[in-house]
């Protein structure tokens, strides 16, 4: 399926962009021949107008994107055209300034084509390669069913708990409040795991607690580990080792949870940077047009 978009129709817009770009770069060897290249001659003048309309054309991809019934050909031979004409596009645009870049609006224009290639080339590894990494940690499962399932087992932890001291219940109450998923975008982005614990001083009591990190609810499930080995009662050993599986389940749960985010985060991460990057390149474009016209 994701493949269907490179190989469609036999790499017909592959071979197009080639030849596009074989017959580009021909032109140019030949023309430099007789005189020096610039993007004020007649072939750069040609370069040039072919760029420009093939990055409108590529611009239009988004709204088909959101046309669904569009007789305008289907959704995989634009995704194919955008990719490849994309590449083609950059090739032409450097062959049409002869590759003399300076401080300028005309440089400014073809390093935003650049990084809207680029940011698209990663677009398309992303697209391809993490719907099915995310289904996979996810277990077939969506996240909703996780996210039950993580109450489910914060709840049996409160119940279990219930049967223990006060000290237990405390330290599983504040696990629980202090289990953290998503947050920010950078934060979301890093897919570590933030969650916090309030640990009582042993030997102040806890008005002096401190809250440190709960990474993996490793510190919740050695203290719990601690407890079971210092437990002489049955009842109470036997409801700390449950309470023990709960919490290394959560463990587990909650990194995936976590790993599940960050690999959403990066799969609509690139298209923020994409789309402010594509509308950056058509005002760039319009501006170097203008400049060329009215003040060359």
């Amino acid at each position: 399926m994701h493949a269907s978009f490179i190989n469609y129709r036999n790499y017909r817009y592959g071979f197009s962009a080639l030849a596009l770009c074989l017959g580009a770069v021909l032109a140019y060897v030949i023309d430099a021949r007789r005189e020096a290249q610039s993007g004020g001659t007649w072939l750069g003048y040609t370069l040039g107008t072919v760029a420009a309309v093939l990055i409108v054309y590529l611009a239009l991809y988004g709204v088909r994107r959101r046309s669904f019934r569009s007789p305008s050909g289907s959704a995989s031979g634009w995704l194919s055209a955008h990719i490849y004409l994309g590449v083609a596009t950059l090739c032409i645009a450097a062959l049409h300034c002869a590759f003399e870049f300076g401080r300028n609006v005309h440089t400014a224009a073809f390093v935003l084509l650049l990084l809207v290639v680029v940011s698209g080339g990663w677009g398309v590894y992303v697209y391809a390669r993490y719907p099915g990494l995310i289904s996979r940690q996810r277990g077939n499962l969506s996240r909703e069913t996780l996210l039950e399932q993580l109450s489910k087992l914060d709840g049996r932890a409160r119940a279990l708990a219930s049967t223990l001291d006060n000290r237990i219940q405390a330290l599983v109450d504040h696990a629980i409040r202090r289990t953290h998923l998503g947050g920010g975008v950078w934060e979301q982005l890093r897919g570590r795991d933030l969650s916090a614990i309030l640990i009582p001083d042993a030997g102040r009591g806890a008005a002096f607690a401190q809250i440190v990190s709960n990474e993996g609810q490793h510190v919740l499930i050695q203290r719990l580990a601690q407890e079971h080995a210092a437990a002489h009662d049955a009842t109470f050993d036997a409801r700390l080792q449950e309470l023990l599986e709960v919490a290394g389940e959560k463990a587990v749960l909650v990194g995936k949870l976590q790993k599940d985010i960050q690999l959403q985060g990066l799969l609509q991460f690139w298209l923020y940077l994409h789309l402010p990057l594509c509308f950056g390149l058509l005002a760039a474009l319009l501006i170097h047009v203008l400049a060329v016209f009215f003040y060359w």
